[in-house]
């Protein structure tokens, strides 16, 4: 049972795509991801995973560059959410494969992903709330500068949520 903790990611993975747009390409491809995806949770591969992963980042792009209309942040970043919590929670689920696992571990876990999934949706909240004011107050000719900033601390930000604990 505890195999299928990364299944709740699925339907976010193929749903979100299909969401931003419906074309039978989209389609496709992200029921392509989710079946992979779904193969990659009952067998706890972790190669799967990332596969279906890449497949529903294609069709999220697909689905992206067909779409007429601008994309809803926090859709989107619950779908990067999603997308890690199926990698993360296949390579646990492999991991820990026929060990016996005290229900306090997964309780943890999952409060770790959900801590860390709450603190991404409060930062996209405040860049969305406070990226229209920077684009008012500065010159268009910063706008290069502060793109590489946004970068720099993006990648700064998935080093530290990445990055090994002391205590592993």
């Amino acid at each position: 049972m505890n195999r299928l903790v990364p299944a709740p990611a699925i339907p976010i993975l193929v749903g979100v795509p299909l969401w931003v747009e419906t074309s039978g390409l989209v389609a496709a491809v992200a029921l392509a991801s989710g079946a992979v995806c779904l193969i990659a949770v009952l067998r706890a591969s972790l190669s799967l995973a990332t596969v279906g992963g890449t497949l529903a980042i294609f069709s999220l792009a697909l689905a992206l560059h067909l779409s007429s209309s601008s994309p809803n942040v926090l859709m989107l970043a619950a779908f990067g959410s999603s997308l890690l919590l199926l990698v993360e929670a296949t390579h646990l689920c492999r991991r820990l494969e026929g060990a016996s696992v005290t229900p306090s571990l997964w309780r943890r876990t999952i409060a770790w992903w959900t801590g860390r999934a709450s603190i991404s949706l409060a930062i996209v909240i405040v860049i969305t709330v406070l990226a229209p004011l920077v684009a008012l107050s500065l010159p268009a000719a910063w706008a290069p500068f502060v793109a590489g900033i946004g970068v720099l601390a993006t990648f700064a930000a998935a080093v530290v949520f990445a990055w090994p604990e002391a205590d592993d």
